[in-house]
């Protein structure tokens, strides 16, 4: 209390000062101006453009107006008014944003003086502090173990009283439960086992009744486990669903370093993801994989800070094979699409979803709807011939039927009535756009996936760029400064584009597929170390 005390005084004494400080060339004693009966005064800063306002209207102001002093932000004038004017100069002051500087009246003498008595009292106040200083530093040590055993105490009540929110109790009995993972469930035994007259009963998430979802506890390697909070920022994976967490991790290295392939950048990335993580900064870890990622396909690409020329590419140029880096995108984009189908076929087992999982736009009917598209496609557009269009048409159409009438179907196979939980017309009007939908959807997700090559050609241009503009200068000093700038904007800003467009792939065109992410996740009642 007497530390707190102390520093509080000591604000209060900086606070004086920095005000009198304004006025210390003032020569006049404070209680003879606070002893005025016919006029009110008060001192303030003007801006420099204010004060050329005040001079061009001395006429109309209806008080004195000097100057005693200078402040960072302005000039400090002392103003005197007749009491009776005293509003109406307050109005004239507030146009000219006049910024009061307060001066307490228990203070006595003239400004110097004061400010003399309070570096004095400041120094009083401060041998002080370095007294109870070191008196707490003293308890402290000596009481360090009884405080730690009370605040650990104060703490364990804490989560008791969070315990006990979830127990039901009568005079005899008490009774609560919770979700524990499967593996701590011997060690929970032990633990209870020691106490009499507990009844302990382990159930398996199939024996509860519904209503009660399991938390999701996500569990994985340190490689992809940082990205648990990309993850949770779109949604908790539900209990019955596969954590998308390795895929996502995976498939998002991957996009990133195709989109910003650079060992000298990536290295940045790495160093900076390194330093971050250090300061508990949350993304940190996910920076330096994604460094990682940079450099492998900075070799592959043979770029080193933005030079082409420095070492070889060990698969491609980006710049020199356009075409083959933007068709490269399409077809990894492809790829991913499938998976993701085949990631939301295993949810829907997992959720015995027999509706959406056999016949639903991102089940078995969708993934064959989305291959036969594909074929169409090859066959008109790039002249692939393996199946007829034929056949491929006539599969499509019965794709769409099937996919049309997923739900009289699916409830005609598990014996369900009625068939229909809507009106028969709503019903088959919204199935066939979102027949069209899906159409759209397919298509739209598949080419989006372009913008993987686009954004490899822009990393390797924009960095031209700067590089013509270090040539024009042809100046060596003039020259590394840009390629400096240049990697500095390409690193910050193109990065963050990247870093952008590669969580946009995963959530609109991968994560639409197969995951909803309405999970609740495992949060224990725990005492932290």
């Amino acid at each position: 209390k007497e530390i707190i005390a102390s520093e509080d005084k000591l604000r209060k004494i900086d606070e004086f000062y920095r005000n009198f400080i304004y006025v210390k060339d003032l020569d006049i004693k404070l209680e003879t101006l606070n002893e005025l009966f016919f006029f009110t005064y008060t001192f303030g800063i003007l801006s420099k453009e204010n004060i050329k306002r005040l001079k061009r209207n001395y006429e109309n102001i209806t008080a004195i107006v000097l100057h005693t002093g200078s402040s960072s932000t302005g000039e400090v004038y002392l103003i005197v008014s007749p009491k009776e004017l005293e509003l109406e100069t307050n109005r004239i002051l507030r146009s000219l944003n006049f910024h009061k500087i307060e001066l307490p009246e228990e203070f006595a003498g003239t400004p110097i003086e004061i400010i003399n008595k309070l570096e004095i009292k400041r120094k009083e106040i401060e041998k002080e502090l370095i007294i109870y200083k070191k008196e707490f530093s003293e308890l402290k040590k000596a009481y360090r173990k009884e405080v730690d055993e009370c605040y650990s105490m104060l703490k364990l009540q804490e989560k008791i009283k969070e315990v006990k929110k979830q127990m039901v109790s009568s005079n005899i009995f008490f009774y609560f439960s919770g979700w524990t993972p499967e593996n701590d469930k011997e060690e929970i035994r032990k633990s209870l086992d020691k106490f009499d007259n507990l009844i302990i009963v382990f159930r398996k998430e199939d024996d509860i009744n519904d209503g009660f979802e399991p938390p999701t506890k996500l569990k994985n390697k340190k490689l992809f486990k940082p990205f648990e909070h990309l993850v949770k920022m779109y949604g908790v994976p539900s209990y019955s669903e596969l954590d998308p967490t390795v895929f996502l991790g995976f498939t998002y290295m991957f996009l990133f370093g195709a989109m910003f392939g650079d060992i000298g950048q990536g290295l940045v990335l790495f160093l900076s993801g390194i330093l971050l993580n250090k300061k508990a900064v949350l993304f940190g870890s996910i920076i330096n994989r994604l460094g990682i990622s940079s450099m492998i396909f900075g070799f592959l690409y043979g770029s080193f800070f933005g030079f082409e020329d420095v070492i070889p590419a060990l698969l491609i140029k980006p710049f020199k094979s356009i075409n083959t880096v933007l068709i490269s995108a399409v077809v990894i984009g492809i790829c991913l699409l499938l998976i993701s189908y085949v990631y939301s076929i295993i949810n829907a087992v997992k959720q015995r979803n027999l509706k959406e999982g056999l016949f639903g736009r991102n089940g078995i009917a969708g993934l064959m709807f989305y291959i036969m598209l594909l074929l169409l496609i090859g066959n008109r557009v790039v002249k692939i011939r393996g199946v007829s269009t034929t056949f491929i048409i006539l599969a499509l159409l019965i794709l769409s039927g099937v996919m049309i009438i997923k739900e009289p179907l699916t409830n005609i196979i598990l014996n369900k009535h009625p068939l229909y939980h809507e009106s028969i017309s709503s019903y088959y009007i919204e199935s066939s756009f979102e027949i069209l939908e899906t159409l759209l959807s397919m298509l739209s997700s598949t080419v989006s996936f372009i913008r993987v090559g686009a954004f490899a050609l822009t990393h390797v241009g924009l960095f031209v760029a700067f590089e013509t503009i270090a040539h024009l200068l042809d100046n060596v000093a003039g020259s590394v400064i840009v390629f400096a700038l240049g990697n500095i904007i390409i690193i910050g800003l193109e990065g963050l584009i990247v870093f952008i467009q590669g969580l946009r792939l995963e959530y609109y065109e991968l994560f639409s597929k197969y995951f909803s992410g309405e999970g609740i996740e495992f949060d224990p009642i725990k005492l932290n170390n």
